[in-house]
């Protein structure tokens, strides 16, 4: 805060005014160093010259010399305490902004008992509990060890705003490179540009710059998915751009990165938008704006991505503000969605804290919006200005840049998250789509639904190319995973992640599409039924949702529901048992709106199995309900 002094200064010397009355004139003109110099000479010649340690006190403030501002405001101060009572309040942020909480408390305790009115009063009311859940803080210190990424990511130069993908062997970030200027200082010597540097053979390769999308201007706060096929990032003033800062975009396509394109609304606007973060399987875009509808300065937003047009542009959905228990009438920026599409860390420098921008996490609580912001804890935290942290999808690493003793500048570093603000573990499915009869690759759709509340939790499509895809999968829950293309049977596959599994243990698929042909089948991997029942399971109506959608979409087929089980037990049983549970899910079809005259449907017993029947798994797979293709009219 810049304090307006009313100077009386008719007590002075003629010497120390005439000094004063200089350092205030360079003062005005923004030459600081020179206004000092006149200062502290007045100051030599009258040391009781409140006013010009005020002043002093004030450009130090402005050229971020805290230290030298608290000497001058206590000097002032001891001299003449009544002369200016918000002394008091000016030297309590001081101490605030350096980490020393009692020193700022007693500061804002005095500014109080000088009785001077305004809204200054409560707010040293609400500074003095921000600096005891500030000291509060620095008693409970959380673990922490920091360990830098080495010279293959840092330089003497400075390094920052890692983003990650999900296999954590990618890694992104902005480095701050010299671009030849050395005399004019009106133009800059640096600008930001895109390095990448990929894990192999448990080492870090010396990162290299992202050629096809740095340009002579400058490219910052980027944000990867997590195939690595798209990067959200900043650029600023640049042509068609739609406000100070943008965000724009790149696609991956056969290991190139497209050409970057303004984001366009109504993500950007005629405002300031900057910092994306795409979540994990690319629903949704949040990135922090200061725009019009928000609750402060820098708001974080969130739009919903839904996908790509056929001319390569994003198609946004409905843009949110994430409400009042993120934002304040503060800032909210650098916003980081993890893998787990709920746990959310961002940085303010409203709610409470040490200092500056604290980091903090959040969980979406479904209808319920999002919990209370937790702050992340020192030494995390610090009085230092903390933004721009990632956590990897195992939960427990986390990333960010910092000046912290012993970096080259600002260098990237790697530590071990608080288990207690450490997000839902992760792990992946990633796959490739082929044709079953020409092995050539599809482009086809992958969803992925939660099957407790039959929810659509992802959506993707397959590379246009090579009919890759990749999609996070969050522990703790079960899923139907499904592949479909029309003209093709769809592919069904269960995920159940109840139990914890690591990210370094992916699902890997080689998924093969049957077209609609005559004999050609498919297993529905998520049909349920109680033990020893045919009664069907509330969690298969996802995948019988698909299968009906799958009629619908050809309605000229006919299918057979074909049940099968294991082998334990009797023949007779087993037999009778498969065909009742195929009737159920032929009776649900009938109900739901299918024609019976396209269905039919027939237990198999244990006669057709696909697996061995002497392991847990291998049984597993036996009991499986089918369809196949028996007829394709014309």
């Amino acid at each position: 805060m810049v304090i307006f002094f009313s100077f009386e200064s008719t007590a002075q010397s003629k010497k120390a005014l005439k000094l004063f009355e200089e350092g205030k004139m360079l003062y005005s003109k923004r030459e600081n160093l020179k206004a000092l110099a006149s200062l502290d000479e007045s100051i030599r010649k009258d040391p009781q010259f409140v006013d010009a340690l005020l002043l002093t006190a004030d450009i130090y403030n402005e050229i971020d010399s805290t230290e030298l501002q608290i000497a001058a405001l206590q000097q002032a101060i001891s001299i003449d305490p009544a002369k200016f009572p918000k002394a008091y309040y000016v030297l309590g942020n001081a101490f605030y902004r350096i980490g020393e909480y009692e020193n700022a408390s007693d500061a804002y305790e005095h500014f109080i008992a000088t009785g001077a009115a305004g809204t200054l009063t409560s707010k040293a009311e609400q500074r003095i509990v921000d600096c005891k859940y500030a000291a509060e803080l620095v008693r409970n210190e959380v673990p922490f060890n920091a360990e830098n990424m080495g010279d293959a990511v840092n330089t003497e130069l400075d390094e920052y705003w890692p983003s990650l993908t999900i296999d954590g062997k990618t890694l992104i970030f902005t480095r701050l490179v010299p671009i030849g200027n050395h005399k004019n200082e009106l133009l800059p010597r640096y600008q930001e540009d895109f390095y990448e540097s990929v894990f192999n053979d448990s080492v870090w390769d010396c990162a290299q710059p992202i050629t096809t999308i740095n340009t002579n201007q400058n490219e910052g706060a980027q944000s990867i998915s997590a195939d690595g096929k798209l990067l959200f990032f900043t650029a600023c003033n640049q042509p068609g751009g739609q406000g100070s800062c943008d965000i724009y975009f790149s696609r991956r396509i056969d290991d190139y990165w497209t050409k970057p394109e303004n984001a366009g609304a109504p993500v950007n606007s005629a405002a300031w938008e900057s910092q994306p973060s795409v979540s994990a399987n690319g629903e949704y875009l949040y990135f922090a704006s200061s725009r019009k509808g928000g609750f402060g300065g820098m708001d974080i937003w969130q739009c919903q991505l839904n996908g790509f047009s056929s001319n390569g542009r994003p198609v946004w959905g409905e843009l949110k503000n994430l409400g009042d228990s993120v934002n304040t009438t503060g800032n909210e920026m650098s916003p980081f969605i993890h893998a787990d599409g709920v746990t959310l860390y961002f940085a303010s420098d409203s709610w409470p804290g040490l200092g500056q921008a604290d980091l903090f996490q959040t969980r979406f609580k479904d209808d319920l919006g999002w919990s209370k912001p937790v702050n992340l804890g020192y030494p995390i935290n610090s009085f230092l200005d903390e933004r721009g942290m990632i956590v990897d999808a195992s939960g427990t690493n986390a990333y960010y840049s910092s000046n912290r003793p012993g970096s080259k500048g600002i260098d990237i570093y790697r530590f071990k998250l608080n288990k207690d603000v450490q997000p839902i573990p992760v792990s992946y499915v990633k796959g490739y789509v082929v044709d079953r009869i020409s092995g050539n690759p599809l482009s086809a759709e992958v969803e992925l639904m939660d099957i407790e509340t039959s929810r659509l939790i992802a959506k993707t499509e397959t590379g246009l190319g090579n009919g890759e895809f990749l999609m996070c999968l969050p522990m703790g829950k079960e899923y139907a995973f499904n592949v479909s293309k029309t003209g093709y049977l769809f592919f069904s596959e269960n995920f159940a992640l109840k139990q914890s599994r690591d990210v370094n243990d992916p699902f890997i698929l080689q998924i093969q599409l049957s077209p609609v042909q005559v004999g050609n089948s498919a297993v529905l991997r998520n049909i349920f039924f109680e033990t020893d029942s045919y009664e069907l399971l509330t969690q298969s109506k996802a995948e019988l949702g698909q299968l009906i959608a799958f009629l619908n979409q050809n309605p000229n087929v006919e299918i057979e529901i074909g049940g099968h089980t294991d082998h334990v037990g009797a023949e007779d049983y087993n037999q009778i048992l498969s065909e009742n549970r195929a009737k159920a899910v032929y009776l649900y079809l009938a109900n739901s709106g299918i024609e019976k005259a396209r269905l039919t449907y027939k237990g198999y017993g244990y006669s057709s199995p696909i697996a061995g029947n002497d392991t847990p798994d291998g049984r597993s797979q036996n009991r499986r309900t089918e369809f196949k293709i028996i007829r394709v009219s014309r």
